[in-house]
């Protein structure tokens, strides 16, 4: 069967049953291999620069590839939360100081946000709450306003589960001259989506949860028609017009001339997000972590995340647990499902010393199945927390 071919992919998984892939997933050996190879040749030949920025360029390719969209419209950067405060740098807050977001959302696409308003850049965030795992779709009509400069709104809650209807959401911020930031980190290599489709004009994302993938890298899309009215606060020098890489591209010695001081114009692509030099070993393992999710197709591991948290969805239920992500019928979701628990830590230590990997956020447990998990893990994990969900 497939999916025991690519389990021989992942070493962890012969000594663990792990269903905490929304924390971090699994790096297959390709992977760790890559960045092995890596940093065997720094250290017995030095730095490869050109080669290392052709890394760069393979992984706007790819992350293109992923999301729908072009090389051009894609940037390299250290983190999703980097990205995300980088793009809000680059935003005109002189009329609009208002941003919508989402109490379900990762802390740090709230946080910011809060932070812009208490320096005085922003007047009003507008934190969204939600009910039954989900912010309903009409309260981003009713907050959203022309006074709106950013609706910002996680793919797929980190904590809930619950997938966003991101293009009523996107209708909904263009209608009022608003632009749409998406944080996909749990929607990445979960389930297929065209960025470009769902009228998303900002979209981040790191690579170590479902892209399986290493920490240290994200990647940023930016709708080529927006590039330009996104002009950076911040500039470095791998961000400007006519920078090194885009040297390499046109054939050119990178450092033929010295770049102008008197002036920092951005680039014309999503690059005049990128500012500084990379951390290349992770962007090793980034493209190879794509290139394993494009193989796999992301179509066939969405079948198999659905099959696989639905029976542990179904299995909560069954336990008369208070579950937290909204049924498959109110909310196609993604790879996460999570109960109400007032013990997350001890359950989570008890299935821990059996060998099964859970993980506890803020009075829940979260199990989050990947495409290399199977029906038969899933059991293994609710046979293993009837007894403990009875102790209360």
């Amino acid at each position: 069967m497939r999916p025991a071919k690519e389990r021989e992919q992942i070493p962890a998984l012969s000594r663990m049953t792990y269903l905490d892939n929304a924390g971090a997933g699994l790096p297959p050996t390709r992977v760790t291999e890559a960045m092995r190879r890596f940093v065997a040749d720094w250290s017995e030949n030095g730095e490869h620069w050109d080669a290392w920025m052709r890394d760069v360029v393979e992984a706007r390719r790819l992350f293109g590839s992923l999301v729908c969209a072009r090389r051009d419209e894609v940037g390299v950067l250290p983190s999703a939360s980097v990205a995300i405060s980088t793009a809000a740098s680059a935003l005109d807050l002189t009329k609009r100081k208002k941003v919508v977001t989402s109490a379900l959302n990762f802390p740090t696409n709230v946080m910011m946000w809060q932070r812009m308003r208490e320096s005085g850049l922003l007047n009003e965030v507008s934190v969204l709450q939600p009910s039954g795992g989900m912010v309903p779709t009409e309260d981003y009509a009713t907050a959203v306003d022309d006074g709106t400069a950013v609706v910002a709104v996680d793919y797929v809650s980190w904590y809930s589960g619950a997938r966003e209807n991101i293009r009523e959401i996107s209708e909904i911020a263009h209608r009022h001259g608003a632009l749409l930031l998406v944080d996909s980190f749990h929607a990445l290599g979960v389930f297929p989506f065209d960025a470009k489709k769902d009228g998303i004009d900002v979209l981040v994302s790191g690579f170590y949860k479902w892209l399986c993938g290493p920490h240290g890298v994200a990647c940023i899309y930016v709708d080529r028609e927006l590039l330009e009215d996104l002009r950076p606060s911040y500039l470095g020098w791998l961000g400007v017009e006519g920078n090194v890489v885009d040297r390499m591209l046109e054939g050119r010695d990178p450092f033929d001339v010295p770049f102008p001081l008197d002036r920092a114009e951005p680039a014309a692509t999503a690059a005049r997000f990128e500012w500084g030099t990379w951390a290349a070993v992770c962007v090793t393992g980034a493209i190879e972590a794509m290139r394993f999710a494009l193989e796999n197709g992301i179509d066939y591991r969405f079948s198999r995340i659905k099959k696989i948290r639905g029976r542990i969805q179904e299995g909560f239920a069954e336990m008369g647990l208070e579950v937290i992500t909204p049924s498959p019928e109110k909310n196609e979701g993604s790879g996460i499902v999570s109960f109400a628990s007032r013990r997350q830590q001890g359950v989570v230590r008890a299935l821990m010393k059996q060998n099964l990997v859970v993980s506890g956020r803020f009075g829940s447990i979260r199990a989050s199945p990947h495409f290399y998990n199977t029906l038969e893990e899933a059991d293994a994990l609710l046979g293993a927390l009837r007894p403990l969900v009875r102790k209360g």
